[in-house]
């Protein structure tokens, strides 16, 4: 799973509302958040892409397991990197391909849980 189910019952005492509220409310700007992820990425604009995957990780942090969470962390580690050292963001492409991947099974497991 890549949804912490655990972890969302617990931040909110495992109050439905809260959850559906919280879960809705990351839903709605996901896609706003994705966009400005591939805006930046097909810029080629390496810190708009660590900013844009660093606000995306900062969202995850409500509701991913750690491990997923740390896919985030290792893709905005390596727009950072791309950037200093003017490297391509080909690497950076396989991994965000992956997560994006994996964040649709996690949309669909909230979804679930939060029964939207």
């Amino acid at each position: 799973m890549i949804l912490d189910e655990a972890r969302v019952q617990d931040m909110t005492r495992n109050n439905t509302k809260l959850i559906a509220s919280i879960s809705q409310l990351f839903l709605n700007e996901l896609p706003d958040m994705i966009a400005t992820i591939e805006r930046a990425y097909n810029q080629n604009d390496y810190n708009a892409l660590a900013n844009a995957v660093h606000r995306l990780k900062s969202a995850l942090g409500n509701f991913a397991s750690k491990s997923y969470y740390n896919e985030f962390s290792h893709l905005e580690s390596l727009a950072l990197n791309a950037s200093t050292a003017g490297n391509s963001l080909a690497e950076w492409f396989t991994a965000w391909t992956a997560a994006k991947q994996k964040l649709e099974q996690m949309v669909n497991e909230l979804k679930s849980m939060a029964g939207i």
